[in-house]
Parts: structure tokens; C-alpha cells; sequence
């Protein structure tokens, strides 16, 4: 099933909020956004994100929570803080007065900053941007399922054109010689010219033999086949659809010169519209 490049995924966990967007772009373009005193984590997270992403243009923006951030700065040293609570009391009493809790925060040691290393913080973000990873796929997935529906639906019609091209590829030699027949008949008129069948006979199977798509069509068969196969792959497979679809079409385009039945050229003029589509529709695909 394929994936496509386009999708939307975040997360929030332990004090991180992660936001991926994916658009779609010939090559895998990674843009990591960090806090300022994270930025040495860009090369770890880029190496996970490049494990979940091989193709398209992904904006990845980490941001912290404003009320974490504000739990995880500030620490309390609680038994230094009853011991400081305890002593002004005592003072309090004998000397008289009130104990404020603005009295405490003046005390070093009492409040202090969290130092929580980078180190420290990679594990907890890698959690975090896993788990928007993991949304990220599965929104692409939706996508490819949609698709893929759309894309299935027209390779079947082009496996109905090529029957059809073959159907009418066993006609093209005999149309050729009444066609050819009855521009002699007009060109000779009432002449009484004998024709020479066995030249007549040459000439219509010179034209048979450049009219032949017989060779095309089990290409294109083939390609057909390959197309379908690809197509139900879990594999990263945008760029190999479009190959197989260049293929296709330089096929289609052969048929097309060499026909010269209307309604082989009509196959061919169809053909040719839905590969088209298809391939506006593997541009989406990672």
C-alpha cells in the first residue's frame, strides 16, 4: 500500500509539544526547528526522523510546555526549607514577629534551578517525537489508501485499452489491403491493367511488418503487470511508479504511430489521458 508524502502528525508528552508536516518534494528535504538551548539535539533527531521518512519536503517543529518548563526550572529543597521554617519560628517567638514565606525565598538553597543536562532531555524528547512519527505515518497512510483506490481504478482501465489495442491489431492487415485495393481501383479507373497480386502481397506485408505491435503490447503487458506489483508494495515506491509509467507511455506512443485503425488510435488517445492522471497522482506518492 503506498504512502503518500503528504501528511500531519503531533504529539505532546513529557513536557514537549512535536508538530511534522509533510508536502511533497522530488527528494527527502528534512527541516528541524528546536529551542535555542536544544539545538545539538538536530542531529539525533534528524536520524530518527530520516529512518521514518525517505521521500518529500517534512517541517518538524519542537516546542516546550510553557508550565512544564516552569515546574522543571524551579526545585525545592523541602528539608532544608522545614529547617530554615523551624529556626525562624523559634526566633519568631522569642524575639517576636511573623514568619512570611517571602522569608524563605531569599534563603540560598531553598529555591533552585532544575540542571537537567541536554543528555538527559534527548531521551524524553525522542519519546516524544516518536510518538508524532508514529501520527505522521498514519496519516500518510490514509492518504495512500485514497490513493491507491484511484490509481488501481485506472490501471484497469488501461488493461481494458490494451485488450482493446489487441483486439484491433488483427484487423490492421486486411484493412490495409482493401484500403489499399480500392486506392488502386480509383487510381486505375477503367484501365485495363492487370495488377501483379504477388507485388500487391509484398507491399501489404512490408506494411504489416511495420505496423506490428505485437512486440509493444507484451511490453506493455508486462509493464502493466509490474505497475500493479508495485502498487501493492510497502516499500517506498513513488520514483519507481514513475518510471514504469514513463515506460508505459513510450509504449502507448509506439502503438500510436504504427495504428492505423481509428479505433486503435482512439485506444491510444485514452491511454494516454490516464496514464496522465496517474502520474499527477504518483507525484504524491513517497
Amino acid at each position: 500500500m503506498p504512502r503518500s508524502m503528504t501528511g500531519f502528525g503531533q504529539a505532546n508528552d513529557h513536557g514537549y509539544h512535536v508538530e511534522i508536516k509533510g508536502v511533497n518534494h522530488r527528494y527527502r528535504d528534512i527541516r528541524v526547528r528546536l529551542p535555542k538551548d536544544l539545538s545539538s539535539l538536530e542531529i539525533p533527531a534528524r536520524d530518527l526522523i530520516s529512518k521514518a521518512v525517505s521521500r518529500g519536503k517534512v517541517e518538524v517543529s519542537v516546542n516546550r510546555d510553557a508550565r512544564q518548563t516552569a515546574q522543571e526550572k524551579m526545585e525545592i529543597n523541602w528539608e532544608l526549607a522545614r529547617s530554615y521554617f523551624q529556626d525562624l519560628s523559634r526566633l519568631a517567638e522569642d524575639f517576636g514577629g511573623e514568619v512570611c514565606f517571602r522569608d524563605l525565598t531569599v534563603i540560598p538553597g531553598v529555591f533552585s534551578e532544575s540542571q537537567r543536562t541536554v543528555e538527559e532531555q534527548w531521551p524524553l524528547l525522542e519519546q516524544t517525537l516518536s510518538q508524532a512519527l508514529d501520527a505522521f505515518s498514519r496519516s500518510k497512510e490514509a492518504e495512500g489508501a485514497s490513493l491507491y483506490t484511484d490509481i488501481a481504478s485506472r490501471v484497469d482501465i488501461l488493461v481494458r485499452l490494451k485488450e482493446e489495442m489487441e483486439r484491433e491489431a488483427h484487423t490492421m492487415v486486411s484493412l490495409y489491403r482493401d484500403r489499399l485495393k480500392e486506392r488502386l481501383d480509383q487510381l486505375l479507373g477503367q484501365n485495363t491493367v492487370i495488377l501483379d497480386d504477388i507485388r500487391l502481397e509484398q507491399e501489404i506485408a512490408l506494411m504489416a511488418d511495420r505496423s506490428d505491435i505485437t512486440e509493444e503490447l507484451v511490453r506493455l503487458e508486462g509493464h502493466l503487470t509490474s505497475l500493479r506489483t508495485t502498487l501493492d508494495s510497502s516499500d517506498s515506491i513513488g520514483r519507481r511508479l514513475d518510471f514504469i509509467l514513463q515506460e508505459i507511455n513510450r509504449e502507448i506512443n509506439t502503438i500510436g504511430s504504427k495504428g492505423q485503425v481509428m479505433v486503435l488510435s482512439h485506444a491510444v488517445i485514452e491511454a494516454k489521458t490516464e496514464i496522465e492522471k496517474i502520474r499527477e497522482q504518483v507525484q504524491n506518492i513517497e
